[in-house]
Protein backbone atom coordinates (compact mmCIF):
# COMPACT_ATOMS: atom_id res chain seq x y z
CA UNK A 1 0.00 0.00 0.00
CA UNK A 2 1.40 3.39 -1.00
CA UNK A 3 1.43 6.62 1.00
CA UNK A 4 -0.74 9.49 -0.25
CA UNK A 5 1.32 12.26 -1.85
CA UNK A 6 2.89 14.82 0.50
CA UNK A 7 5.58 17.49 0.46
CA UNK A 8 8.71 16.70 2.46
CA UNK A 9 10.15 19.82 4.08
CA UNK A 10 13.81 19.85 5.15
CA UNK A 11 14.53 22.47 7.82
CA UNK A 12 18.10 23.32 8.83
CA UNK A 13 17.24 24.12 12.44
CA UNK A 14 14.68 23.40 15.14
CA UNK A 15 13.41 26.97 14.88
CA UNK A 16 12.84 26.57 11.13
CA UNK A 17 11.09 23.23 11.68
CA UNK A 18 8.83 24.81 14.29
CA UNK A 19 7.95 27.61 11.88
CA UNK A 20 7.06 25.11 9.16
CA UNK A 21 4.75 23.23 11.51
CA UNK A 22 3.03 26.45 12.50
CA UNK A 23 2.70 27.61 8.88
CA UNK A 24 0.96 24.41 7.79
CA UNK A 25 -1.02 23.76 10.97
CA UNK A 26 -2.96 20.49 11.12
CA UNK A 27 -1.77 19.59 7.63
CA UNK A 28 1.80 19.03 8.84
CA UNK A 29 3.57 16.65 11.19
CA UNK A 30 7.24 16.17 12.07
CA UNK A 31 8.84 12.92 10.97
CA UNK A 32 11.95 11.35 12.48
CA UNK A 33 12.31 7.57 12.14
CA UNK A 34 8.79 7.30 10.77
CA UNK A 35 8.27 3.72 11.96
CA UNK A 36 4.75 4.50 13.22
CA UNK A 37 3.77 7.55 11.17
CA UNK A 38 4.54 5.93 7.81
CA UNK A 39 2.48 2.84 8.68
CA UNK A 40 -0.49 4.95 9.78
CA UNK A 41 -0.30 6.99 6.57
CA UNK A 42 -0.10 3.85 4.46
CA UNK A 43 -3.19 2.56 6.22
CA UNK A 44 -4.96 5.90 5.54
CA UNK A 45 -5.49 6.28 9.29
CA UNK A 46 -3.65 9.63 9.05
CA UNK A 47 -3.07 11.97 6.14
CA UNK A 48 -0.87 15.07 6.03
CA UNK A 49 0.02 17.23 3.07
CA UNK A 50 3.39 18.19 4.59
CA UNK A 51 5.95 16.27 6.63
CA UNK A 52 8.78 18.15 8.32
CA UNK A 53 11.91 16.00 8.21
CA UNK A 54 13.79 16.37 11.49
CA UNK A 55 16.61 14.19 10.14
CA UNK A 56 17.85 17.23 8.22
CA UNK A 57 18.65 19.06 11.49
CA UNK A 58 22.19 18.33 12.73
CA UNK A 59 22.98 17.41 16.32
CA UNK A 60 19.68 15.93 17.46
CA UNK A 61 20.97 12.35 17.59
CA UNK A 62 23.68 12.75 20.22
CA UNK A 63 23.96 10.84 23.48
CA UNK A 64 26.20 12.73 25.86
CA UNK A 65 27.18 12.86 29.51
CA UNK A 66 26.29 16.07 31.35
CA UNK A 67 27.01 17.40 34.83
CA UNK A 68 23.56 16.22 35.89
CA UNK A 69 23.43 12.89 34.09
CA UNK A 70 22.67 11.95 30.48
CA UNK A 71 21.36 13.88 27.51
CA UNK A 72 19.70 11.82 24.79
CA UNK A 73 18.88 13.63 21.57
CA UNK A 74 15.39 13.12 20.21
CA UNK A 75 16.74 11.66 16.97
CA UNK A 76 18.91 9.06 18.69
CA UNK A 77 17.68 5.68 17.55
CA UNK A 78 16.52 2.96 19.89
CA UNK A 79 19.49 0.87 18.75
CA UNK A 80 21.98 3.62 19.60
CA UNK A 81 20.54 3.91 23.13
CA UNK A 82 20.53 0.14 23.51
CA UNK A 83 24.22 -0.05 22.53
CA UNK A 84 25.45 3.16 24.16
CA UNK A 85 28.28 2.63 26.65
CA UNK A 86 27.18 5.75 28.52
CA UNK A 87 23.62 4.52 28.89
CA UNK A 88 24.77 1.07 29.98
CA UNK A 89 27.06 2.64 32.58
CA UNK A 90 24.64 5.13 34.11
CA UNK A 91 21.20 3.70 33.34
CA UNK A 92 21.47 -0.01 32.41
CA UNK A 93 17.73 -0.56 32.87
CA UNK A 94 17.12 2.03 30.16
CA UNK A 95 19.31 0.14 27.70
CA UNK A 96 17.39 -2.97 28.73
CA UNK A 97 14.03 -1.34 27.96
CA UNK A 98 15.10 -0.11 24.52
CA UNK A 99 16.46 -3.59 23.76
CA UNK A 100 12.91 -4.95 24.04
CA UNK A 101 11.35 -2.66 21.41
CA UNK A 102 10.22 -4.48 18.28
CA UNK A 103 13.12 -6.01 16.39
CA UNK A 104 16.57 -4.84 15.33
CA UNK A 105 15.30 -3.37 12.07
CA UNK A 106 12.77 -1.20 13.92
CA UNK A 107 15.30 -0.18 16.58
CA UNK A 108 17.80 0.88 13.93
CA UNK A 109 15.25 3.39 12.60
CA UNK A 110 12.85 4.39 15.38
CA UNK A 111 13.78 7.56 17.26
CA UNK A 112 13.62 8.23 20.99
CA UNK A 113 11.69 11.46 20.56
CA UNK A 114 9.21 10.01 18.10
CA UNK A 115 8.52 7.08 20.40
CA UNK A 116 7.76 9.33 23.38
CA UNK A 117 5.79 11.93 21.43
CA UNK A 118 3.57 9.24 19.88
CA UNK A 119 2.29 8.64 23.43
CA UNK A 120 1.14 5.09 22.94
CA UNK A 121 0.08 3.54 26.24
CA UNK A 122 2.06 0.34 25.58
CA UNK A 123 5.58 1.72 25.12
CA UNK A 124 8.65 0.05 26.65
CA UNK A 125 10.98 3.00 27.43
CA UNK A 126 8.65 5.33 29.43
CA UNK A 127 8.35 3.23 32.62
CA UNK A 128 12.13 3.28 33.12
CA UNK A 129 12.43 6.95 32.19
CA UNK A 130 9.66 7.75 34.67
CA UNK A 131 11.31 6.04 37.63
CA UNK A 132 14.64 7.64 36.73
CA UNK A 133 13.02 11.09 36.92
CA UNK A 134 13.60 11.94 33.24
CA UNK A 135 12.60 15.28 31.72
CA UNK A 136 11.91 16.19 28.10
CA UNK A 137 13.01 19.38 26.38
CA UNK A 138 10.34 20.95 24.16
CA UNK A 139 11.35 23.62 21.65
CA UNK A 140 9.07 25.93 19.69
CA UNK A 141 8.36 29.46 18.58
CA UNK A 142 8.01 30.64 22.18
CA UNK A 143 11.37 29.22 23.18
CA UNK A 144 12.37 26.11 25.08
CA UNK A 145 10.80 24.54 28.15
CA UNK A 146 11.64 21.49 30.22
CA UNK A 147 8.82 19.19 31.34
CA UNK A 148 9.05 16.21 33.68
CA UNK A 149 8.09 13.11 31.73
CA UNK A 150 5.46 12.29 34.37
CA UNK A 151 3.71 15.54 33.35
CA UNK A 152 4.23 15.10 29.61
CA UNK A 153 1.36 12.70 28.94
CA UNK A 154 -2.25 13.85 29.01
CA UNK A 155 -3.91 10.64 27.87
CA UNK A 156 -3.93 8.10 25.08
CA UNK A 157 -1.91 9.58 22.20
CA UNK A 158 -2.05 12.99 23.88
CA UNK A 159 0.82 15.06 25.26
CA UNK A 160 1.42 18.64 26.42
CA UNK A 161 3.16 19.53 23.13
CA UNK A 162 1.82 22.83 21.84
CA UNK A 163 1.40 23.66 18.11
CA UNK A 164 4.84 24.04 16.58
CA UNK A 165 6.65 22.47 19.52
CA UNK A 166 9.12 19.67 18.98
CA UNK A 167 10.55 17.25 21.52
CA UNK A 168 14.29 17.74 21.04
CA UNK A 169 15.99 16.09 24.01
CA UNK A 170 15.53 13.69 26.92
CA UNK A 171 17.42 14.48 30.11
CA UNK A 172 18.07 11.62 32.52
CA UNK A 173 19.44 12.69 35.92
CA UNK A 174 22.31 10.76 37.44
CA UNK A 175 20.93 8.13 39.82
CA UNK A 176 22.27 7.76 43.37
CA UNK A 177 24.82 4.95 43.70
CA UNK A 178 22.47 3.00 45.97
CA UNK A 179 19.55 3.11 43.55
CA UNK A 180 18.81 -0.08 41.65
CA UNK A 181 16.38 -0.16 38.75
CA UNK A 182 14.96 -3.09 36.80
CA UNK A 183 12.62 -3.20 33.81
CA UNK A 184 10.41 -6.26 33.27
CA UNK A 185 7.89 -6.65 30.49
CA UNK A 186 5.33 -9.34 29.83
CA UNK A 187 4.41 -10.24 26.25
CA UNK A 188 1.32 -12.37 25.87
CA UNK A 189 1.72 -12.67 22.07
CA UNK A 190 5.19 -12.59 20.46
CA UNK A 191 8.43 -11.25 21.89
CA UNK A 192 8.49 -8.57 19.17
CA UNK A 193 4.98 -7.35 19.95
CA UNK A 194 3.88 -4.50 22.18
CA UNK A 195 4.10 -5.57 25.82
CA UNK A 196 0.93 -6.65 27.57
CA UNK A 197 2.39 -4.72 30.51
CA UNK A 198 5.70 -2.99 31.15
CA UNK A 199 7.00 -2.57 34.71
CA UNK A 200 9.96 -0.55 35.94
CA UNK A 201 10.85 -0.53 39.62
CA UNK A 202 13.51 1.64 41.22
CA UNK A 203 14.50 0.92 44.83
CA UNK A 204 17.04 2.07 47.37
CA UNK A 205 17.52 0.20 50.63
CA UNK A 206 18.46 1.34 54.10
CA UNK A 207 19.57 -1.88 55.68
CA UNK A 208 16.53 -4.10 55.35
CA UNK A 209 14.16 -1.15 55.03
CA UNK A 210 12.78 0.64 51.99
CA UNK A 211 14.56 3.90 51.22
CA UNK A 212 13.09 5.36 48.04
CA UNK A 213 10.63 3.39 45.90
CA UNK A 214 9.33 4.26 42.45
CA UNK A 215 7.20 2.19 40.08
CA UNK A 216 6.57 3.06 36.43
CA UNK A 217 4.03 1.21 34.30
CA UNK A 218 2.85 0.96 30.71
CA UNK A 219 -0.05 -0.90 29.15
CA UNK A 220 -2.31 -0.50 32.19
CA UNK A 221 -3.72 3.01 31.75
CA UNK A 222 -4.39 5.51 28.98
CA UNK A 223 -0.76 6.64 29.18
CA UNK A 224 2.46 5.47 30.83
CA UNK A 225 2.29 6.37 34.51
CA UNK A 226 4.44 6.83 37.57
CA UNK A 227 2.69 5.40 40.62
CA UNK A 228 1.92 8.06 43.21
CA UNK A 229 1.98 7.92 47.00
CA UNK A 230 4.65 5.24 47.39
CA UNK A 231 6.69 7.47 49.69
CA UNK A 232 4.50 6.26 52.55
CA UNK A 233 6.34 2.93 52.41
CA UNK A 234 9.68 4.57 53.17
CA UNK A 235 11.42 3.10 56.25
CA UNK A 236 9.11 0.06 56.18
CA UNK A 237 10.74 -3.35 56.54
CA UNK A 238 11.07 -5.25 53.26
CA UNK A 239 8.70 -8.22 53.31
CA UNK A 240 6.13 -10.07 51.28
CA UNK A 241 3.38 -8.29 53.21
CA UNK A 242 4.87 -4.92 52.30
CA UNK A 243 5.02 -5.86 48.62
CA UNK A 244 1.32 -6.79 48.80
CA UNK A 245 0.58 -3.35 50.27
CA UNK A 246 2.57 -1.68 47.49
CA UNK A 247 0.59 -3.61 44.89
CA UNK A 248 -2.67 -2.64 46.58
CA UNK A 249 -1.66 1.03 46.36
CA UNK A 250 -0.79 0.68 42.68
CA UNK A 251 -3.97 -1.26 41.87
CA UNK A 252 -6.09 1.77 42.75
CA UNK A 253 -4.22 3.93 40.23
CA UNK A 254 -4.37 1.79 37.10
CA UNK A 255 -7.19 1.35 34.59
CA UNK A 256 -6.09 -1.35 32.13
CA UNK A 257 -7.45 -1.25 28.60
CA UNK A 258 -8.61 -4.61 27.26
CA UNK A 259 -7.03 -5.48 23.90
CA UNK A 260 -5.64 -8.46 22.01
CA UNK A 261 -2.93 -8.84 24.64
CA UNK A 262 -5.28 -9.42 27.55
CA UNK A 263 -8.42 -8.43 29.37
CA UNK A 264 -8.45 -5.62 31.90
CA UNK A 265 -8.60 -8.12 34.79
CA UNK A 266 -5.74 -10.16 33.35
CA UNK A 267 -3.52 -7.09 32.99
CA UNK A 268 -4.37 -6.00 36.52
CA UNK A 269 -3.33 -9.39 37.90
CA UNK A 270 -0.15 -9.49 35.79
CA UNK A 271 0.77 -6.05 37.11
CA UNK A 272 0.70 -7.42 40.66
CA UNK A 273 2.75 -10.45 39.63
CA UNK A 274 5.47 -8.44 37.92
CA UNK A 275 5.68 -5.65 40.49
CA UNK A 276 6.06 -8.18 43.33
CA UNK A 277 8.55 -10.25 41.34
CA UNK A 278 10.68 -7.19 40.59
CA UNK A 279 10.55 -5.94 44.17
CA UNK A 280 11.72 -9.31 45.44
CA UNK A 281 14.56 -9.28 42.92
CA UNK A 282 15.69 -5.81 43.94
CA UNK A 283 15.37 -6.37 47.69
CA UNK A 284 17.10 -9.74 47.59
CA UNK A 285 18.14 -11.03 51.04
CA UNK A 286 16.92 -7.77 52.63
CA UNK A 287 13.33 -9.00 52.44
CA UNK A 288 12.24 -10.82 55.57
CA UNK A 289 9.75 -12.99 53.68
Amino acid sequence: MTIPAFDLLTPASVAEASGMLLDHGDEARPIAGGTTLVILMKQRALRFSHLVDLQSIPGLDRITETDGGLSIGALATHRSVERSALVSRYAPALAQAFRHVGNVRIRETASVGGNLAHADYRLDPPPVLLVLGAEVVLSGAQGTRVVALKDFYRGMYETVLEPGEILTEVQVPRAPAAQRTVYARFSSLSANDWPCIGTAVSLTLDGGNVGELRVGLSGVAEAPLLAAGLERFQDERCSGELWDAVCDAIDGQISPVADLRGSADYKREMTRVFVKRTLRELAGPAASS
